[in-house]
Order: C-alpha cells, then structure tokens, then sequence
C-alpha cells in the first residue's frame, strides 16, 4: 500500500492541494519545524513510513527530491510541480533577506501583499478570490517560519547533481511561472528521460491554485498509475522484484559487498566500517541496512544475495540464520517449517 504524500512550498499549507484532495486520498506533509532541506526530508521520512509517492510544490519539490535522494527504494514516484534543481542564485541571497526583514517588520500580511500577487499569471487579471485564499494561507504562518524555509532555500542543495531517480516523475509547470519557468523542469528532463512534462496553461507559479481541476485531474490519474504499478511489482508474496530499476537501485550497494572479495576490503571494512561504506556512496538507508545486517532490507534496497552474502563472510552469519532473516522468521521456525528440521521435541 502506497501513500500519496503531498509536500507543500514555501508558507504553503494544505490549501494548495484542495482539489486533488477531493480525487483522492492523500496526506499534506509539514515543514514548517526545520531550517534546511535535509532535516525537513530525514523528517517526513521518518514521520510517513511505507512507500511513498511524493509531490512536491515548489519548496516541497525540493525536499521531495532530497527524500528521494536518501531513500530511493521507499520512493514509488515523484511529481515535482513549479520547482527547480538549482543552487542558490548570485544577488539571490539578498533579494531573500529583504523578504525576511519585510515579514519581520510588517508582518505576514504585509508579506503577503507583496509576495503573492508575483507568483500569479501575469498575463491575466488575477481572480480577487484566488488572491484573497492565498493571502489568508500565508497569514495562517508566521515570521518564523518564513525565515526557516527561506533559510533552508537560502542553503540549498545542487539537486541537479545528485539526481539519479529512476522511478517514474511527473513534472508539472504553469506556462506563465516565472519564478520556476519551463525550462527549469526541461533541465530535469534531460536528466530523468523517463520524466514526463506537462505544461498547465494560463498558470503562473502556483498552478495547483490557478487552475485546480486540470492539476488535479493530472495528478489522480498519474498517482493512480504509479500506485497500481508498484502494487504489481513484486508479484510473488515477500520477494522483491530484482528488475532494471532495482538493479539500478541496488549498485553501489552490491559494488561494496563484491568489493569484499578481497582481503583489502575485508581489512578496511573491519577497520571501519562507516568510512568503507562512504566510499560507495551507499544511500542513508542503504548504509543503515548494512549496519543492522538487516537482509531483507538490503534485498528490498536493491541487494542480490549472490553479492551481499560477501559480507556474512566479513561478519560471519549462518546462511541458516539468512534465510531465517529473509523469511521474516526466528531460526528455530524457519528450520521448522522450511527445512523440515524438527529442532523442539
């Protein structure tokens, strides 16, 4: 069972998404605690188990990228909308900072009157309804919590280097958005070719709010698609599929377990473990497997048993008590039950 998490973007709440809400269950995501984007993801990662589709608004697109970014395997898709890739920007910093001096001198009220009308189609006359919804949003945050997010984007990552998602993406842009113009979901594109783009019409930056029911529409049915999907992947009860994408998934961790076939690895890895690790650019939860010796995890992550069995010969484990592991069962039951060895009485 996939859960619809949906990410909102700077002093955003679950406004944004009213209409999707209404197509299909989804739980609204909080960032509004942390002062980067990392800890925001480690979060939400922590906050909502199980697999994960993500869509991200602006903001909420970055942090959507970084979960994928430490926990790809928990990661079914990513719609990313009115979002970028990119570092901070030269003059950028100082723009932001004039923003954070306004909302704490003025408050958010002020904010907003400055703030939202930019992030409309500008080609059109804004619908003093929408204008006056998303200044009541805005007005539900506080000073605080405009200069937390505003730092965490301040502190961005260059997402664009560390984008190796291959599930399936939705990339979704107004074609008035200047703030996260086309040509910045194009750049992703290039590097996601399994992306789709789609362009929503007469909507600047926040397109979920200008035209709600083309987006909506758009995201139920992708969601829907990436959700039946991962249902079918794994079609035989508790076995993960070893297919393209978790191959994929799984290289840098079963590069480091081959790795072990030698005695220099062997000895460094013994020596420290952590640092060995990091020289493969293992996942956060990938790393964390490792270290609990956590088989099924490590399968599910993209491990094949033919290379991670390399590490029981570091820190020797009976295949016995592997299996016992991958089975979900103590070693007593799986000896019981699987290998027909009566091990009580």
């Amino acid at each position: 069972m996939t859960t619809l998490l949906l990410i909102p973007g700077l002093v955003s709440d679950d406004f944004v998404w009213r209409s999707l809400q209404t197509l299909r269950p989804a739980v609204v995501a909080c960032i509004t605690q942390h002062a980067s984007i990392p800890e925001m993801a480690r979060d939400l990662l922590t906050r909502h188990s199980g697999r994960l589709i993500l869509a991200g608004h602006s903001l909420g697109g970055r942090v959507a990228l970084e979960m994928a970014r430490m926990a790809p395997g928990r990661i079914a898709g990513i719609a990313l909308l009115n979002t970028g890739t990119h570092p901070k920007r030269e003059g950028e910093e100082a723009k932001r900072q004039a923003m954070i001096d306004l909302c704490n001198r003025d408050g958010m009220a002020a904010l907003a009157a400055q703030w939202v009308p930019g992030m409309m189609n500008a080609e059109a006359v804004p619908d003093p309804q929408v204008i006056a919804n998303l200044t009541a949003m805005v007005c539900r945050m506080t000073p605080e919590i405009h200069e937390r997010q505003l730092r965490a984007l301040l502190a961005r990552p260059d997402a664009a280097a560390t984008l190796d998602y291959q599930g399936p993406m939705l990339l979704v842009v107004g074609r008035q958005d200047i703030w996260s113009p086309i040509a910045q979901h194009q750049d992703i594109a290039r590097i996601c070719p399994q992306a789709r783009l789609e362009i929503i019409e007469d909507a600047g930056h926040f397109a979920p709010v200008e035209q709600p029911d083309s987006v909506a529409r758009l995201l139920a049915d992708w969601a829907q698609g990436v959700a039946d999907r991962d249902a079918g992947q794994d079609r035989i009860p508790d076995t993960p599929l070893f297919d393209r994408p978790r191959a994929n998934l799984g290289y840098a961790l079963n590069k480091m377990a081959m790795s072990l076939s030698s005695p220099e690895g062997r000895a460094a890895f013994l020596a420290d473990e952590a640092a060995y690790l990091n020289r493969f650019e293992l996942s956060e939860e990938q790393r964390a497997a490792v270290a609990r010796r956590d088989w099924a995890e490590m399968v599910r992550l993209g491990g094949n048993l033919f290379y991670i069995l390399k590490i029981s010969a570091v820190d020797p484990t009976p295949i016995r008590a592997i299996g016992a592991a991958q089975a979900g069962m103590s070693l007593d039951a799986f000896l019981d039950t699987r290998l027909g060895k009566v091990t009580n009485g």
